[in-house]
Parts: C-alpha cells; structure tokens; sequence
C-alpha cells in the first residue's frame, strides 16, 4: 500500500512498495491516489506484503523478517532504501512470533503512539507463548524517538483474535471484534492505551491473520497540521 511522506518543506508524496499479491488493483492503488490527489509519486522498488509494516512517524518502524526474505536485494541495501526513501533511521526486523503463514505485523503488534506500542498476550498453553513473551520483551527493551523505553501494552488475544488488526484515524480507533467474550476487553484496553480516542468495534468477516489494517488505508488531508508532544515523565514537583 501506499506511505505518505512528509519532506522538510512539508509537502506530501507518495513512496510506493511493490506489493507481490495476485491482486493489481491493490498493487496500483497508490498512483491512482497520488493522481487523485495531485501529489508526487514515487517507487522505492522496495516489496512490502501489506500490513507488515508499523512506524511512529518519526522515523522508527518495525517489520517481520519477511521485508528481507521477499526482497531479492541485500539486507543492507533495504535499510539504506527504507532510510532514503521513508526516512526511517532506526527499523526492527525481528521474527514473526505467530508461526503463520503470513507473517505480517499487524496480527500481532502496533506502534499507538511515539511512545507506547501494542503486542499481543496470550495464555502459557498457547503454542506460541514463549516467543510472544519474547517479542514483547524486545519491544520493551527498545527506545523511542526521545531515546526513553516504549511505553508496553498489551492485549488478550487467548483464541488468536485479530485485535492488534486496528486502524487509527481522526482520533477514532477502528478495532476488529469477534463476537467472543474477550471483545470487551479488547476495547477497553485501547481505551485504556489511548485516552481521548473513540474506540469503535467492528464485526465483519475477519480471520486472524487478515481483518481490518490489512483491508483499509487512511488518505491523508493535505491540509493537516500534526504535532507531536512528549510529555514530561518526572513527577518531581517544582521547587
């Protein structure tokens, strides 16, 4: 899918992954918008398999191994192409914990924020347990753009509910739910994660490896102003 791209002048392109799924349509959706848009187009030749691609905007972003295993390049030459094309400086390439065929990172975490990322949680029965723990430790021992720990939260996922499958959109959080017990909970813990936001469950025909950040795209207003705001973590009061 498409990424947009903000340069230093703040003017808006699109860099556009080769998406390698028999789907053209999909795979052409990005020039049709940068057309509709009337916004530069680029192509970092980079293939990118849909979700599995996460980044606080500054330039931190995360992936399954699959972005190394599709691409017929070097491992190196795809951070050099991700830096120059994305701006991302500093890319999490990590094994995929799910042990599913598809391997995207949004079946199992996402970045909330600059400073608080998702990961999913699930029983000490689940197969996967261990390397989900695994994960979310590494996240946990990773640094923000401010160069302070992420902010670690988690999410019940006991049947592999797509949870972490969410789109965040004009302070909306549009988060798939199954019609199983463990929905509530779900949205209460984005709630949580994200005071402010309206958190809105959406039933439809999702799987766990494919529901609603693998369907749906944001289309940036070209007139939007967006800061970002670390807040002060020390509590000490002022003297």
């Amino acid at each position: 899918g498409p990424w947009w791209v903000v340069d230093g002048q703040n003017n808006m392109s699109i860099v556009d992954f080769t998406y390698n799924r028999p789907r053209p349509n999909d795979n052409d959706a990005p020039l049709k918008i940068s057309d509709h848009l009337e916004v530069p187009f680029y192509a970092s030749d980079i293939v990118h398999a849909g979700g599995n691609y996460m980044t606080d905007g500054l330039g931190i972003a995360a992936s399954s191994d699959l972005v190394f295993v599709e691409n017929d390049i070097s491992d190196s030459l795809v951070l050099e192409l991700m830096l120059n094309y994305y701006g991302i400086q500093t890319y999490h390439v990590i094994d995929d914990p799910n042990n599913t065929y598809i391997d995207h990172i949004d079946c199992w975490g996402k970045y909330l924020s600059p400073t608080k990322v998702l990961i999913r949680e699930v029983p000490d029965s689940h197969p996967q347990y261990d390397i989900i723990e695994e994960t979310a430790n590494y996240f946990l021992n990773t640094y923000n753009n401010w160069g302070e720990p992420w902010e670690l939260y988690r999410i019940w996922t006991p049947n592999n509910q797509p949870y972490t499958n969410s789109l965040i959109l004009n302070q909306k959080i549009l988060v798939p739910i199954t019609g199983s017990s463990d929905d509530d909970e779900a949205l209460m813990t984005y709630q949580n994660a994200m005071p402010g936001y309206e958190v809105i469950g959406f039933s439809g025909s999702w799987e766990s490896t494919d529901a609603l950040h693998c369907r749906v795209k944001g289309i940036p207003d070209l007139q939007m102003l967006q800061i970002f705001h670390n807040p002060i973590n020390d509590s000490t009061g002022p003297n």
